[in-house]
């Protein structure tokens, strides 16, 4: 190729070439051809030059085919790293643009694009993606990772599996059943060690197609379940959390009107939450006792899926408390009827000086809290999270106590039968065995713990121990194997930001060639 002349025009730059070669071999039979048929223009777009849109314009040469048996009667020239056949980019703009799509998806990687001067758009982009070869899974690998992530939340979820030992993305699947898993592994045969989390789907799938493999259940899911479990147990003894309140500066309660209560505004929001809950777990129950699914129960009452199955799993009213949402915050009843000049005396009581009085406010965990029976009594009530964490193990964390948590703790303890969180099956003895770093963490009593707990009065801890009994080659492995799932959830987190940048509108197919082909 010669390049006859280069044009400047604007933000643009031409380079006008025509070829040189006396002869091409045909694309169909791989003849050897002279014979020149004609001429035309190819006008291709090839990656910017300082900032400037490039555009070759290049004479190429049509040849005649000699051999007659031939499809190709007529052939055009190509260019090797230059022209391809119907192609209108230059192989590396179009390799360029093919990373910013698998990267970015078609919008982002359009404005991207447009900004590294080679304008496109977001259907060139996705069609790009589309023609290129689909990665095809060979063997499985010997330490196979495999977990779920959502296509639609709730509703449509995908599977994906990787290698654990090099953190490759092996394959991507349509939907997360147990036929779908055991398909794909009796068609890639050799996994040794498979990551998994507790999902039962998973491990039927394993054990169906290949029995020999050691199953690994995640620690970091098995920490999250028991950590829901503790938190089921603390909340169904709320009442057992109150504690004596501190004395505020200033005695907001003093200045509420007693026509607030004749108005009916001090009514307590939790009583109508009570009140709903316990409404909302009947009908659940009276449908579902009946043997009719969670989504036509959903349907039935006008419910989310995710609550309906919430309140179809717990015994009681109380069970389906957590995970209620956000509480929605407003005012106190009483701050309707406050006026400035009674602020301004409680404020001046307090020996505080009169200049901006009148735009003071309340704090505002004072002001956007609603009323509740504990503040009325005197009482303040420890959060259930909060009770959580104050509940250290014996030994060297305890140290690490306040005076104020081991209050908190002995009271709750006191008060409450069982305790919240026995000591003879604390859920630090389990963290412990999450552990592996952790030399003094003894893993052969995990039978002991489960024992203990199942002997407990506490329901969330007793079906969490039925449940690891149920799987306790996994649990077992995945507290004395060094594999976890930990890579296969960062590649979800991924995938996560894959389909934001899709704005959800990609298919499944340019879903997989993202997460497989992106680097």
């Amino acid at each position: 190729m010669v390049v006859e002349e280069a044009k400047v025009d604007g933000d643009g730059v031409a380079l006008v070439a025509r070829t040189v070669t006396r002869e091409a071999a045909c694309p169909g039979c791989g003849a050897a051809s002279g014979r020149v048929h004609g001429v035309y223009r190819r006008r291709l777009a090839d990656l910017a030059v300082a900032g400037r849109k490039v555009v070759i314009d290049l004479l190429v040469r049509r040849f005649l085919c000699p051999t007659s048996a031939c499809g190709h009667r007529t052939f055009v020239e190509q260019v090797d790293g230059l022209t391809e056949r119907f192609a209108r980019r230059t192989p590396p703009l179009r390799r360029t643009l093919e990373k910013i799509a698998l990267a970015l998806a078609g919008r982002p990687a359009a404005r991207l694009a447009g900004h590294l001067s080679v304008p496109t758009s977001a259907n060139s982009l996705l069609r790009l993606m589309r023609r290129l070869p689909d990665k095809q899974a060979g063997a499985a690998p010997r330490v196979l990772g495999v977990d779920d992530f959502a296509l639609k939340k709730g509703h449509v979820y995908g599977m994906i599996i990787l290698d654990m030992e090099t953190g490759e993305r092996v394959d991507v699947l349509p939907d997360r059943t147990a036929e779908t898993l055991t398909a794909w592994l009796r068609t890639h045969p050799g996994a040794e060690i498979v990551c998994r989390d507790r999902a039962s789907a998973y491990a039927e799938a394993v054990r169906t197609a290949c029995p020999d493999a050691v199953q690994v259940a995640d620690r970091f899911h098995l920490w999250k379940n028991l950590c829901e479990a503790v938190e089921k147990c603390v909340a169904t003894h709320r009442s057992c959390l109150a504690e004596p309140a501190e004395t505020t500066p200033l005695e907001v309660t003093a200045m509420r009107e007693p026509e607030a209560a004749d108005r009916g505004l001090l009514e307590p929001a939790e009583g109508l939450r009570v009140i709903q809950r316990h409404e909302r777990h009947t009908a659940v129950h009276a449908l579902y006792d009946k043997g009719i699914q969670i989504q036509v129960i959903a349907e039935t009452l006008g419910l989310d899926r995710k609550t309906v199955r919430r309140y179809a799993h717990a015994a009681t009213p109380d069970d389906a408390s957590l995970a209620t949402g956000p509480s929605q915050l407003r005012p106190d009843p009483f701050l309707l009827s406050l006026s400035a000049p009674a602020l301004e005396r409680g404020l001046h009581g307090l020996g505080t000086a009169a200049r901006g009085d009148r735009r003071a406010r309340l704090p505002r965990q004072q002001a956007d809290r609603p009323p509740s029976p504990a503040r009325d009594t005197g009482q303040r009530q420890t959060r259930t999270r909060q009770a959580q964490r104050t509940d250290r193990p014996e030994g060297h964390l305890a140290d690490h106590r306040t005076p104020r948590q081991d209050q908190r703790v002995q009271r709750a303890q006191a008060q409450t039968t069982p305790r919240p969180v026995p000591r003879a099956g604390g859920r630090h003895r389990l963290r412990a065995r999450l552990r592996p770093d952790d030399d003094r963490a003894p893993r052969q009593d995990l039978d002991k713990w489960l024992s203990d707990a199942e002997r407990t009065g506490l329901k969330p801890l007793r079906s969490l121990a039925r449940g690891l009994r149920q799987d306790l080659e996994a649990v077992t492995a995945g507290l004395t194997l060094e594999w976890s799932s930990g890579k296969v959830e960062g590649n979800v987190n991924r995938v996560k930001r894959i389909k934001r940048d899709g704005y959800g509108r990609a298919g499944f197919d340019l879903l997989r060639r993202q997460i497989l082909l992106a680097d």
